[in-house]
């Protein structure tokens, strides 16, 4: 089959196994991009309408979740995003999220900027948006939405883009809705995630390939996504960003399975006991874990890549 980014002809194998569905995962080594081989159409309102939450949540069994469900799950965990985003934004910052899911990182930015519009295929989502948050929010694709023609200083999308099936016209779309010198920030899962890279985990290849991510993305691929879709080397920005804390890389390490929920991985390390020794341990973890992220990064082995790009 052939590579949806840069279209050489791939046969190496990834992986056969997915978490959910049916599928092989193949590697194009011209790019260094991974991608699900499917023959399926998927037709993806109807999906992330209708079906995609009711396959994957904050669980690590398959289970039906809601956009509340989801908001108050993930709305505290906005570190990284909010770090590299929040010294783009100013009082007269207008922006747009693309696939906000139920807004978890938009309200943690609301009061800072001067326009919010959302983009968002799970209705459901849609609707938590625009009428618990008060953001204006539209359930079609960017280019048939409400903001179509509209542009924004800011356009960010996170953790969106593996799951369509054209990367290089999804960016094209994304700088036309973007202002002349605005910013495009765009966040993938990292295929050298570490316990893919660097642990080896035998289970975490069946647990991180899954149905629902039709791509892969390297740092490599990034670039030559943002290249073909008309972007220079010295408007792209590449940050690897870490979200899974040690306690979580052990627990995979020694049991092999993911943890029950996403909550104790995302946390900060905290540790209940009585007397001194568990404050003191918890204080030597996280020292020890932020070594580790720095580690990571260092390495490029994070769990997702955060890619700035900017509009010139």
């Amino acid at each position: 089959m052939n590579c949806p980014i840069c279209h050489s002809e791939s046969e190496k194998n990834l992986s056969s196994k997915l978490r959910r569905g049916e599928g092989a995962v193949l590697y194009c080594e011209a790019c260094e991009h991974g991608f699900l081989a499917t023959d399926d159409k998927l037709d993806a309102k109807k999906y992330y309408d209708e079906e995609y939450r009711q396959e994957y949540s904050h669980r690590s069994e398959a289970a039906k979740t809601d956009a509340k469900e989801i908001f108050e799950t993930y709305k505290d965990y906005q570190r990284d995003r909010l770090r590299l985003i929040t010294p783009y934004l100013s009082a007269e910052t207008e922006l747009l999220e693309v696939g906000s899911s139920s807004g978890q990182f938009l309200v943690n930015i609301a009061e800072k900027v001067a326009k919010l519009n959302a983009i968002e295929l799970d209705k459901a989502c849609c609707s938590f948006v625009e009428n618990e948050l008060g953001i204006p929010c539209d359930s079609e694709f960017l280019r048939e939405s409400l903001f179509a023609d509209n542009v924004y200083d800011i356009v960010c999308s996170f953790q969106v883009m593996e799951h369509v099936p054209d990367p290089v016209e999804f960016l094209k779309d994304l700088r036309q809705s973007t202002k002349p010198g605005g910013h495009i920030f765009v966040e993938v899962p990292n295929l050298r995630d570490p316990l893919l890279s660097i642990w080896d985990v035998d289970y975490y290849k069946t647990f991180f390939y899954h149905s629902a991510h039709l791509s892969y993305f390297t740092e490599a691929s990034l670039m030559k996504t943002a290249e073909l879709a008309g972007f220079s080397t010295d408007e792209v920005q590449i940050t690897f960003t870490q979200d899974y804390n040690l306690l979580n890389h052990l627990s995979w390490v020694m049991n092999g399975t993911p943890q029950e929920t996403c909550h104790i991985g995302l946390s900060e390390i905290s540790l209940k006991g009585k007397g001194d020794i568990p404050n003191w341990l918890e204080q030597q973890l996280r020292n020890l874990g932020q070594e580790y992220e720095s580690r990571l990064v260092a390495a490029k082995s994070t769990s997702n890549i955060m890619m700035m790009l900017k509009n010139v």
